[in-house]
Order: C-alpha cells, then sequence, then structure tokens
C-alpha cells in the first residue's frame, strides 16, 4: 500500500505541475514522449530464424552428399508366388521413393563348425552308384545320425519315409557349420545344390513314439551332355542382329555384374549365388516363395538371351529373368518377369511393387511343346523389350509377345521360384544382350 501511495502522490504533483506549464510546453513535452516509441532495429540481432540452404546434391553414385546413405534395394526379396489381376494405376510420381537409412554393416561371427557325434554312421556309396538307401528304427525323442562327404555344386537328394511321416530331417555343413535343413522345419525330404566341399551331418528326430524308418540319400551332378541347337527356322540373334553388346559365359569372368556393395555373391535366407568350378549357379532356398536379384546394367530397348539348365527341378519349379527393374540402391522393385517350369510351361507377368507384393498377370502359366521339360534340361530364354513390346521366345521360337507401357527402361535380373523343391537350384549357362536403341 505505501508504493500505492507515492504513485498517488506522485501523479497529483505531476498533474498540478502540469496545470501551470503553458500549452505549447505541454505539446513539445508530448512529441517527444511519443517520437522514443519508435526506434530502428538492430542490424543482425533478435530472434528470427535464418533460412537455411538444402538440396539434393549427390556424392557417389547412390547417397546424397551431407545426407543420409539410401537403403539398400529388396532385390533380394522373397514373396509368395501369387498372381493377381488387379495391377495398380499408374501415377506420375518418381520411381526412386525415398527410403529409410541404410543400417550399418555389423561383423559377421567366425565361422563355428557342426560337432559329428561318435555313433553317426558314415555313408558310403558302392562303385558307380550314386545313391544309397538305409533302414532302421528309433524311439521318440531319440536322433539317428548319417555323415556323408559331397563336393560344391553337386546335387544332394534325401527323403525319409516313416509309417506316419513322422520322422524329420536336419542337414548341416560339418566345416562352414552352414544348416540346409532344421528339424525345426518338420521335412521329411531335401533337395538341393550343395555351397561347399565338406562332409555333411544328416540327423534324424522322431516326432512321434517308436517308428521305423528308410532314409534315402542321393548325390548327382548336372547333366552337361544335354545341350540346346538353334534349329534353321528359328529366330538367331548373332544371324538377325549381329554381335552383341555384352556376353557373358557365366564363368566367374564378370562376377562384378552380380557381387554385393561388399563384392560378395548374395547369400540370404532365401536366395544363393555362387560359382563352383567356373560354373554359374542360383539358389531359391525356400519353396513356395519368389525371389529376383537385378545385375546392374541400364537398357531399355534390347534383346537379352539366356541358357538355363533346369537342374534337379520337379513340377512347377520356375526359372527366368526379370526386366526393366529400378534404378541401383532406389529402395524399390518392380520390372517384368518371363519364367520357365519344370513341367514344360511358361508365365509373363508383372510385378508393380515389393510391399506390398503387387503383380499383373500378362501371360497365365502357358504349355508349349517349345521348350525341354523335366529336369536337368536345357532351354533358350530370348526377351525382346521394343518400346511397349515385349516377346519371349524359347529355343528360337516366339512363345508370347505382350504390350505394356507401365515400365520403358531398366535393370535385368535373374529369377527363381520353388513350387515344391527346398533349396532348387538351377545353372545360368551363358547370357548376352544386343541393344536395339543403338
Amino acid at each position: 500500500m505505501t508504493d500505492d501511495r507515492k504513485l498517488i502522490s506522485s501523479f497529483r504533483k505531476s498533474e498540478a505541475l502540469m496545470k501551470k506549464l503553458p500549452i505549447l510546453t505541454l505539446i513539445l513535452i508530448l512529441s517527444l514522449l511519443l517520437g522514443s516509441c519508435q526506434l530502428p532495429a538492430p542490424i543482425g540481432g533478435g530472434d528470427e530464424p535464418t533460412a537455411t540452404a538444402t538440396g539434393p546434391a549427390t556424392s557417389g553414385p547412390d547417397a546424397a552428399s551431407g545426407g543420409k546413405p539410401v537403403a539398400q534395394e529388396p532385390t533380394a526379396t522373397s514373396l509368395p508366388p501369387a498372381i493377381t489381376d488387379t495391377p495398380q494405376p499408374v501415377t506420375t510420381e518418381p520411381l526412386a521413393t525415398p527410403v529409410p537409412e541404410e543400417p550399418v554393416a555389423t561383423e559377421i561371427p567366425p565361422v563355428e563348425e557342426a560337432a559329428v557325434p561318435e555313433n553317426a554312421a558314415r555313408i558310403q556309396f558302392q562303385a558307380n552308384a550314386t545313391s544309397q538307401t538305409i533302414d532302421g528304427e528309433i524311439e521318440s525323442g531319440q536322433v539317428a545320425y548319417y555323415v556323408l562327404k559331397a563336393s560344391a555344386g553337386q546335387l544332394m537328394k534325401v527323403s525319409v519315409w516313416s509309417p506316419n511321416s513322422d520322422v524329420y530331417l536336419d542337414i548341416a555343413g560339418v566345416e562352414d557349420g552352414s544348416y540346409l535343413l532344421s528339424a525345426g522345419d518338420r521335412e521329411t525330404s531335401y533337395q538341393g545344390s550343395l555351397p561347399a566341399t565338406q562332409d555333411y551331418l544328416v540327423s534324424l528326430s522322431a516326432g512321434g513314439g517308436y517308428t521305423s524308418f528308410s532314409i534315402t540319400v542321393e548325390i548327382t551332378n548336372f547333366d552337361e551332355e544335354t545341350n540346346v541347337s538353334i534349329p534353321e527356322d528359328a529366330f538367331d540373334p548373332y544371324t538377325e542382329l549381329g554381335d552383341p553388346r555384352m556376353e557373358d559365359p557365366m564363368n566367374g569372368g564378370n562376377i562384378g555384374d552380380w557381387t554385393t556393395p561388399e563384392g560378395v555373391l548374395p547369400d540370404s535366407e532365401y536366395i544363393r549365388m555362387q560359382v563352383d568350378g567356373a560354373k554359374f549357379y542360383v539358389t531359391g532356398k525356400n519353396a513356395g516363395w519368389t525371389t529376383w536379384y537385378f545385375a546392374w546394367r541400364e537398357m531399355s530397348d534390347f534383346y537379352l538371351e539366356t541358357t538355363f539348365n533346369s537342374g534337379a527341378c520337379a513340377d512347377g519349379d520356375m526359372y527366368g529373368l526379370i526386366i526393366r527393374g529400378p534404378k541401383h540402391m532406389s529402395g524399390i522393385s518392380y520390372g517384368y518377369v518371363a519364367a520357365f517350369t519344370c513341367d514344360g510351361q511358361y508365365t509373363i507377368f508383372r510385378l508393380d511393387g515389393a510391399n506390398p507384393y503387387t503383380t499383373a498377370d500378362l501371360v497365365s502359366l502357358t504349355e508349349s511343346e517349345r521348350l525341354n521339360a523335366g529336369a536337368n534340361q536345357q532351354n533358350i530364354m530370348g526377351i525382346r523389350a521394343e518400346g511397349d513390346t515385349i516377346t519371349v521366345y524359347a529355343n528360337g521360337y516366339q512363345l508370347a509377345q505382350v504390350t505394356d507401357a507401365r515400365y520403358s527402361e531398366g535393370r535385368y535380373g535373374l529369377f527363381v521360384s520353388p513350387a515344391l523343391t527346398t533349396n532348387y537350384t538351377y545353372r545360368v549357362v551363358h547370357m548376352a544382350y544386343w541393344l536395339l536403341d543403338e
């Protein structure tokens, strides 16, 4: 209250003084008081935000300078092989969409050898034999062990029979500790290309009670005697188009076309590529799943020809090519897929996205006498992509032609889809392409 009284007293004294001043003096004082409220703003002062320049300046082929690295593309993505007839509408959005930051690579732990039990029985084939069958009995909770030596690139088939189909396989490499099949998968058969020359441990476990069983192990090589010749009335690109722009005997000389950024061939839980004995193999590890993997080359209008050996395939196991895929490290997957099946059919479909998996069926599975059906058979697949027209050939004969304008350029890659065969492996014997827009 004392301060209030002082203010009131001061105000009253000022009021009395003002009454005594001449009118002109009062006007001068008011002018000075009002002018003191309009001061110039200090230069460079204050808390105003300042604009900063941003932009997509690049550093290297795949990352923004000063920005975050781009996540690796889902080129080795495994997806259910279902095909839908509901293509997404074409949009004008850019092909390369923003993607999350690429995870930092972690150190790979040292390889541990698989322990071989003392009671493991060694399987040794008779002279000139490629398989052996062993009968036995097993109690619930017991495990029967077998071990055998095999070479990288060989095809191993293992099957176990029991009255109730409740004896399950477990297969692992002894030296590298790699698992080809786990008992937790509850599988009774295995077929695939072996990743290394070493001993392999085959274990049998009973899921039910006491039971008898019969196990058969077969080791074979790819049949290299089956060759494909182009008939005189078939399309021969060497005659029609001249020398190819690129030709690869797929013996490992151009391995850089397929390696990861770390310089190694892909070997994930879904797909494996390997060169063994100057031969190039592709393995789809999981039956019922679809996987593709792109090389780094980009093309627009071209003719691409690839010779495949179907390997130890069965029924609807698929092998083939994907073309006009996305740019390297763009974080997305799309393109056109042409595939042959082990039982002599072909299909063409368009992949529009990996997440969610979206496809458009362009040519449904169709049987053709132009295809060499069966295991260890060689077929030459040719794809001519020119503008919005895509033509697919088998052994020099046209199978189908489709028109689709969704994708006009991009990278090519290899495609695998094991319908029934776990670790289905085929061989890429030869590749070449001709550019039609030069």
